[in-house]
C-alpha cells in the first residue's frame, strides 16, 4: 500500500511540473552598442511558422520603447489579431521590445538637455544606436521585410516624434501615444513646427493618441487657453495636433485620437489597438459579410484571382515592398476547395502559389493533388516530379509510384 501511494506521489509531482511549463512570449537577447557604450537587453517575439513544407517567410518589424510595460500586450494583441482564428487584420510581425537600463531611460529618450534634469539629452545618440546598430542586428538575425513601425509612449512618444521629425528615413510608421511634447520648454515641439513645414513625408505614416490629462470639469476647448502647469502636457500635444493638421501638403499620412476616459498611465493599450488598426487598415483582404470573399460563391476562380492580385499590388505599393499573398494561406484555401471538389478554385490557389513561391517543393505537390483528385494522373505525375527535382520526400514518391503504376 506504501508502494502505491509513492508511486502516485510521484505521478502526481510528475504531471504538476509538466502542466507548469512555461508560456513563452518571445525570446531575451542582448546587443553590445558601441554608440551608447553599454550592453542593450531587448525583448524578441518572431511568429512561427513551417519550413518544412513553405517557403521561409518575412515579417514586418515593430519596435517598441519602455518593452517592460508594452512588450507582452503588444504579442498578444498581434498574434490576436494576425494569426488566431485566420484572423489577417493585421499582418503577422516581428516584434523588438527595447529595455532601458538602469537609469538611463531620461538620457536615452529626451532629445535636448534640459536644465532641469542633468542626464537627459542623449536623444541623438539613441537614434544612432537604432539606426546603425539595432536595426541591422534585427535585419541580420531575423526573417524582416523592409517595413518598420516604432512605438514610444511619454517620453518614448517624444522619441518617436523625433526620430519623425529628424531622422524621417528609419521607420515606415510612427505611433506616439500621449507624447511629453512639453519637455525643455517645448524645445521639439517648436522644432517640429517648422520641419512639419517644410519636410515631404510620402510613404510615412503617424498615429497620435492622447490621454485626458485636464483637470475636472475642463475640456479640450477651455484646456487650450489654459496657462496652468499641469495642463501644460495636453495643450503640447494638443498644438502638435493643430500643427499638423494645417500642414496638407506634406504627404504625412496621419491620425489623432483622444482618449477622454484614459489617464497617462492608462491610455497605451487602447491606442497601441487603434494605432495598428490604422496603419496597416488595407491589410485584410476585402470582406462580404459575414463570409470572407474567398468562399463567396458569387465569385468564380478568375475573378477571385483578380481580385487577389489587385490587393496585393495594392499592398505592395503601400508597404513599399513586393508583398506576397502568404503562402501557408493560399495552400489552406487550396485545399478546402480540394475537399469540396472545386477543382478550378483550388487550382487556382495552388497557382497563386507557383507564381509567388517557385522554388518551393511544396507548391507542385499540392497541384499534383489537385490534378490526381481530378483523374487528370498525366498532369498529377508532372508535378509530383517537378516537387521532387527541388526536394525529395518519401511522401510524394509513393504518390508518384502509385500513378505510374496505374497508368
Amino acid at each position: 500500500m506504501k508502494k502505491l501511494i509513492l508511486i502516485l506521489i510521484h505521478l502526481t509531482i510528475a504531471y504538476l511540473l509538466k502542466a507548469q511549463q512555461p508560456i513563452v512570449l518571445g525570446r531575451v537577447d542582448t546587443i553590445y552598442s558601441k554608440i551608447l557604450k553599454e550592453k542593450r537587453p531587448l525583448w524578441v517575439y518572431t511568429p512561427g511558422y513551417d519550413t518544412n513544407y513553405f517557403s521561409k517567410p518575412e515579417f514586418p518589424v515593430l519596435y517598441v520603447l519602455d518593452a517592460d510595460d508594452h512588450f507582452m500586450s503588444l504579442v498578444t494583441m498581434i498574434k490576436e489579431l494576425s494569426a488566431t482564428a485566420g484572423n489577417t487584420v493585421l499582418p503577422q510581425m516581428i516584434i523588438v521590445g527595447i529595455l532601458n537600463t538602469p537609469g538611463n531611460r531620461t538620457r536615452d529618450l529626451t532629445p535636448t538637455s534640459s536644465a532641469m534634469d542633468k542626464s537627459s539629452g542623449g536623444g541623438e545618440n539613441f537614434a544612432a544606436f537604432m539606426e546603425k546598430e539595432l536595426i541591422p542586428y534585427i535585419d541580420k538575425t531575423n526573417p524582416t521585410a523592409p517595413y518598420r513601425t516604432m512605438i514610444g509612449h511619454s517620453l518614448g512618444g517624444l522619441t518617436v516624434i523625433n526620430l519623425l521629425s529628424k531622422h524621417t528615413q528609419v521607420f515606415n510608421a510612427y505611433v506616439a501615444i500621449d507624447p511629453s511634447m512639453f519637455y525643455d520648454n517645448d524645445n521639439l515641439l517648436k522644432q517640429a513646427t517648422i520641419i512639419l513645414k517644410q519636410k515631404n513625408f510620402g510613404g510615412k505614416k503617424l498615429f497620435l493618441g492622447f490621454a485626458n490629462t485636464m483637470n475636472a470639469g475642463m475640456d479640450t476647448i477651455q484646456v487650450k487657453k489654459d496657462t496652468a502647469e499641469i495642463s501644460h502636457h495636453i495643450r503640447s500635444i494638443m498644438k502638435l495636433a493643430d500643427d499638423l493638421s494645417v500642414n496638407k501638403t506634406n504627404n504625412l499620412q496621419w491620425a489623432k485620437k483622444y482618449y477622454p476616459d484614459d489617464d497617462h498611465n492608462s491610455v497605451s493599450f487602447n491606442a497601441e489597438y487603434d494605432a495598428l488598426r490604422f496603419i496597416f487598415k488595407n491589410n485584410r483582404f476585402p470582406r462580404n459579410q459575414p463570409y470572407n470573399q474567398y468562399f463567396d460563391k458569387q465569385y468564380n476562380a478568375v475573378q477571385l484571382r483578380q481580385m487577389i492580385t489587385a490587393h496585393y499590388k495594392m499592398m505592395s505599393a503601400e508597404m513599399g515592398y513586393t508583398v506576397r499573398p502568404p503562402e501557408p494561406e493560399m495552400n489552406s484555401i487550396g485545399y478546402a476547395f480540394l475537399q469540396q471538389k472545386d477543382y478550378e478554385k483550388a487550382a487556382m490557389f495552388f497557382q497563386v502559389n507557383i507564381d509567388n513561391y517557385p522554388k518551393n517543393f511544396n507548391v507542385y505537390d499540392s497541384m499534383g493533388d489537385c490534378f490526381l483528385a481530378r483523374g487528370d494522373k498525366a498532369n498529377a505525375e508532372k508535378y509530383f516530379k517537378k516537387a521532387l527535382s527541388i526536394k525529395y520526400t518519401k511522401e510524394i514518391m509513393d504518390k508518384l509510384d502509385k500513378v505510374q503504376a496505374e497508368q
